[in-house]
This record gives structure tokens, sequence and C-alpha cells, in this order.
């Protein structure tokens, strides 16, 4: 089958607002203009229902068709493969590396902890600032990537939850925030990444709202 007929399809996420991992996956699927029915789940433990897709619990999950992710990094990877324009894997090895060193410690960071969230977030703003960081561009390792789709995930809980002063109190974190906010979807579709992720009244709500950009 065609990739193109493969992509009008709409895949589902499973996850839950309040989860960063949920989100940069969300903001990934904005970029890459794919379509997702999201689910939200809030019982991962054994015997729940969604432990037939994550034996693990491991979260978020993304299903397509037959073939289903589980974990932030297999998520994400998914995405940038199946969707559309550029990819957000920075092609050089150097700074690929990088990129999955960010991924790594973002996925660390427990934005619910405040010691947690305030060690991530100072080490984000030292990366910023140095020269391996944002030297040739405006984001976390230059051009747009997948290291921004992690941190606005955690930027975004943090704001959503009470805890945007922590954003917005580091003057390189408030620009490069402020940069991802209005950066056009890599897949040139007229929606805004940004604005797929979860609002705080989705947060307070308990919900997920899905991405719908080409499939009817």
């Amino acid at each position: 089958m065609p990739i193109g007929d493969h992509l009008r399809d709409v895949q589902d996420l499973y996850g839950h607002p309040g989860c960063p991992h949920t989100n940069a996956c969300l903001i990934a699927a904005g970029n890459k203009g794919i379509d997702v029915n999201a689910h939200v789940v809030s019982d991962w433990g054994a015997g729940s229902e969604i432990r037939s897709m994550t034996p693990l619990g491991i979260g978020p999950v993304l299903k397509d068709r037959s073939c289903t992710n589980y974990g932030v990094v297999s998520c994400l990877s998914y995405i940038d493969d199946k969707g559309f324009g550029y990819s957000l894997v920075h092609r050089n090895g150097v700074t690929r590396a990088r990129m999955w060193r960010e991924v790594g410690v973002a996925a660390q960071t427990d934005c619910g902890d405040d010691a947690s969230l305030s060690a991530s977030l100072d080490q984000l703003e030292e990366t910023l600032g140095s020269s391996e960081g944002n030297m040739r561009g405006d984001f976390v390792c230059g051009a747009y990537g997948l290291a921004d789709c992690m941190w606005a995930g955690i930027c975004q809980v943090a704001t959503n939850s009470g805890k945007g002063n922590a954003v917005s109190s580091r003057a390189r974190i408030n620009k490069w925030f402020s940069a991802v906010q209005t950066h056009p979807s890599t897949s040139k579709e007229a929606i805004n990444p940004f604005s797929c992720m979860c609002t705080k009244a989705d947060a307070d709500g308990g919900t997920i709202r899905n991405i719908a950009i080409n499939a009817g």
C-alpha cells in the first residue's frame, strides 16, 4: 500500500494530558501533519485494558493499524518517520547525539517534583547558552527537532500545572519557548503544532483533543 494512503489513516494516541511525553507526541504529530485520535488513560497498572498494548505499562502508546509503539522515544521516532516534511532527527551525527541526549534528560524530568523540574530546566538553560546548544539556530540543537518537542512537553505541562514561572524566569528558555510557540509545521500544513498540545483547560478537564489535519 502506498505511503500516502497509509498516512490518510488516523493514528491512535493513548496518554494523559498531564504527561509531558504525551504532549511531546502531540506537538510532533502537529509538526509532521499526522492525524491523531486521542485517548486518555488514567490506569496503566496490571490488569488494566491498556496493558494488552504495552505489557510493562510504558506510555504513551501510539497505534497505527497493526503497528503499536510504546514509550516516548518509540512514538516520536515513528511519528517522525511516517509524517511529512523534513526529519526532526538531525542528520549530522554529533548534533544527533546531542539531540538524543536532550531527549533523555527531558524524559527523566518529573514535572510534579519541583527539584527535578528545576534541575532539568537549569540544564536546558545552560544548554541553550552553550556553544553546542543553539549556536546556529533558535532551538535546542540549532534547527528545530525532537529535542524541542520533548522540552516543549515539559514546559507546557509545567505551565499548565501552575509552574509557569519556572519557565518564564529563565531568560533563554523563555525566548526559546516563545519561538517554539510560533514555529510553523514542518509538514507545511496550515496548523500551529504548539496548539496541538494540551491546554490548561484540557489538563483541568482531563481531556486530550484530537488532531485533524488530513483525514476526513
